[in-house]
Parts: structure tokens; C-alpha cells; sequence
């Protein structure tokens, strides 16, 4: 019987293991910042073998705990993600004379950028959170959300 209760065990934490080895096969956000004031940014990760194509995909904010987003939440990613590589994506709050709500990102933040998003509020709030909004990132059109495919949601 104890040869058989060890022999059991090692089975389930053989596949518990393997289970928890399953590659990736698409991105994911793989780091959220939100500093004081304007400086936010997104990570997100290319755990493939390919190059990812970023206007494929976009970003919308879910805001306030809010089950409800639309276009004006969202905004359509661009650039090229390597493989096994990151592409940050920054608010895009740049003139250094800006105060209040203008507020520049901050240098060391706007050095690792690989592309700004959504400088007008108006026009495209995704990159506006502040803690207690859901990301989601998803595939497919900004201008056809409801038929895209969820990727990663960050947040709840």
C-alpha cells in the first residue's frame, strides 16, 4: 500500500509538472508601471520563435471596475516584438513644459519606450489607469473589438 500511495504521488506531481512546462503561444503583458502622475507603461512579452506583427493586436482599459469598454477605451499597438523580446509601450505625455494633467513622462521611463500611445485623452484613454482599471490585451481591430480574441487581461 505505501508502495502504491509513493507510486501515485510521483504520477501526480509528474504531470502537475509537465502541466506547468506548456509553452506559450502568443503574448502576454509582462509588467504594468504606473508612477506618479503621467508615467505608465506596458510590457509585453513575445515568448515565441517568431517576430509578432503589433498591429494585429490592441489595448483597451477597462476603467473603474467597469465591465463595459468601447473604441474610446482602446488603442491599436504598433511596431515588431522579436522573439523571446518585450516592446514597452508608454503614454505618450512628452513636452517637457507640460504640467497638471500634461505632465511629461518622465526621461528614464521615456528611454525604454519602444512606442508611445495615446496623447490625447479624448481620443483614446487605454493608457490612463491608475490601479483600478482591467487591461486587457486582445488580437484582431480596435474598430471591430467585439469580434476580437482576448490574449491577457491584467487586473480584474
Amino acid at each position: 500500500m505505501k508502495n502504491l500511495l509513493i507510486t501515485l504521488s510521483l504520477i501526480f506531481i509528474s504531470l502537475t509538472i509537465n502541466a506547468q512546462i506548456q509553452p506559450c503561444s502568443d503574448l502576454f503583458i509582462s509588467e504594468y508601471v504606473e508612477g506618479l502622475e503621467n508615467n505608465k507603461a506596458i510590457e509585453i512579452y513575445n515568448p515565441t520563435s517568431q517576430p509578432i506583427d503589433l498591429s494585429d493586436y490592441w489595448i483597451i482599459r477597462y476603467g473603474n471596475g467597469s465591465n463595459f469598454a468601447d473604441i474610446g477605451d482602446a488603442v491599436q499597438l504598433t511596431g515588431i516584438i522579436q522573439p523571446w523580446d518585450v516592446h514597452v509601450g508608454v503614454l505618450e505625455k512628452l513636452n517637457p513644459n507640460g504640467v497638471g494633467n500634461e505632465a511629461p513622462v518622465w526621461d528614464s521611463l521615456q528611454m525604454k519606450a519602444d512606442a508611445f500611445y495615446c496623447p490625447d485623452y479624448n481620443v483614446s484613454n487605454a493608457f490612463y489607469f491608475n490601479g483600478n482599471d482591467a487591461i486587457l490585451l486582445g488580437k484582431g481591430s480596435v474598430n471591430n473589438i467585439a469580434n476580437g480574441i482576448v490574449i491577457d487581461i491584467f487586473g480584474k
